[in-house]
């Protein structure tokens, strides 16, 4: 339920409504409970209901009428086009961004309360990683002048993670220039086994490294990605991938980039490890050699990213990504 509010709220902005009928799809107790909350707040019933699509009375709405035990939309025209409604048909409730965001973090075990940073932009507390959280359902507002710097401020030089909604490419990338990490909301936001909605960032932020204390092959398990420099060997999921010297040399760049927490691969980079002229041609053959040996084309191109006109990168997370010479 709370991603279900969360994106009618990305979608409404600050004047979000939904409506009885809308929750009735969810538990009452939890629909009771994000009233308590305050993260839904009820408004004055409906008067009124939409005319028929393909009405042409001239009335911008429908009344609602009582009659007897009925409660009913009625047409002008036609009474056969007459809706039957109920009490729930008539609510109408406003979703609180700041209280939606705190019981979001809540779900997430984060520490800290909810600080509004600008509108759509909250401070919601610091993940078990040590990550101070920032949530975003008002992707306008990154662009900001002096954003980064006032969120950074605010954390005093914890380490900072951005969760967004649809945010684009050009501003996930500046962010991550910065060295914030931008997460998306539909990846962090599961179901648990009672089918409420968590904030699971396990997947997703690695605790702190504090000591080199797991052995190789521990870590081999965890990482999705294993590159050996030596061997010019790639391995994804436990499987193992061929590349030429150039398609391997162009992989293994961008790879290194995310798992020194940068972007990307520059095009002039990928020049000066290829020395081919037409990047395109390298991204292209390394993506048909992934296919080849078993990725999708949506995989292939999901994996290996192109960023519009500056270069590319592998779409994983650098925990994800384990290089050995």
């Amino acid at each position: 339920m709370l991603t279900w509010l969360w994106k009618r709220l990305s979608n409404g902005g600050a004047e979000a409504r939904v409506s009885g009928r809308a929750l009735r799809r969810f538990p009452e107790r939890e629909v009771e409970r994000l009233l308590r909350a305050r993260v839904l707040i009820e408004q004055r019933k409906a008067d009124n209901w939409p005319v028929c699509a393909h009405c042409d009375c001239g009335l911008d709405a429908r009344p609602i009428r009582r009659i007897g035990d009925e409660i009913r939309a009625c047409c002008p025209h036609d009474a056969a086009e007459d809706v039957a409604l109920t009490e729930d048909d008539l609510k109408r409730y406003s979703v609180d961004g700041e209280h939606l965001a705190g019981e979001i973090a809540a779900s997430g075990g984060l520490v800290g309360g909810v600080v509004r940073m600008d509108d759509g932009v909250w401070l919601i507390g610091k993940a078990p990683s040590g990550y101070a959280m920032v949530l975003c359902n008002n992707p306008d507002r990154l662009e900001a002048p002096g954003m980064i710097l006032a969120l950074k401020a605010a954390v005093g030089g914890t380490r900072v993670a951005l969760i967004a909604t649809a945010i684009e490419a050009t501003i996930a990338i500046r962010w991550r220039e910065a060295g914030i990490s931008v997460l998306d909301f539909s990846e962090v936001m599961i179901p648990d086994q009672s089918g409420a909605d968590r904030l699971d960032l396990a997947r997703i932020l690695a605790e702190p490294h504090v000591a080199a204390t797991s052995s190789d092959a521990a870590a081999s398990r965890t990482a999705r990605l294993m590159i050996s420099r030596s061997r010019r060997s790639v391995q994804l999921d436990g499987r193992d991938f061929v590349l030429s010297l150039t398609e391997f040399d162009c992989f293994l760049g961008a790879a290194e980039k995310v798992a020194a927490g940068q972007v990307m691969l520059t095009y002039q980079e990928l020049y000066a490890l290829t020395n081919r002229a037409t990047h395109r041609d390298v991204i292209n053959e390394l993506r048909d050699k992934l296919q080849k040996q078993g990725l999708t084309r949506e995989q292939a191109f999901d994996l290996v990213k192109t960023v519009h006109g500056r270069g590319l990168t592998i779409s994983l997370p650098g925990q994800d990504i384990d290089i050995r010479d």
